[in-house]
């Protein structure tokens, strides 16, 4: 005669799995939805980067005197770009572009990139700044760098 022994798991240790796996979903998906946002937010980041290029570029050829002609569509500086679907909105913003009894620009005046993520994307409406200090010689310093929500840089 042969004995039959129960094989397998009893009701109690299935639910302490189940409750383990639970705390953990719990904790690990707020991590991770933040994962996804900051990885997608790194495109809006990205698309500072021509305009960014550009504008040290002009600074450096035409000098402190005369920075205030690197605009858009001027120097190799990318024409403004609203944002869209699909598309990250990027715009090089100043008071000394606007100031017309200005001659020159003067060392500590700055210019910000700000790029605005596309609207079809679940960062929409979310913005990066990038903050550009202007120095004598047409140094330019540039920050770090500033998302509208924190989680996101």
């Amino acid at each position: 005669m042969v004995k039959i022994f129960g094989k397998g798991f009893s009701l109690v240790e299935l639910k302490v799995v189940i409750g383990i796996i639970s705390l953990l979903a719990l904790v690990a998906l707020p991590s991770y939805r933040n994962f996804i946002l900051r990885a997608e937010f790194i495109e809006t980041k990205m698309a500072v980067g021509a305009v960014k290029v550009s504008f040290e570029v002009c600074a450096q050829m035409l000098g402190l005197a005369k920075v205030k002609n690197c605009q858009h569509k001027s120097y190799g500086i990318p024409a403004i770009k609203k944002s869209a679907k699909g598309v990250v909105g990027v715009e090089l913003v100043s008071d000394i572009f606007k100031a017309i009894d200005v001659k020159s620009a003067s060392e500590g005046d700055q210019v910000k990139i700000i790029a605005t993520a596309p609207i079809d994307s679940k960062n929409a409406n979310q913005t990066y700044t990038l903050t550009a200090t202007l120095m004598t010689g047409g140094r330019v310093e540039w920050d770090k760098g500033v998302c509208s929500k924190a989680e996101l840089c």
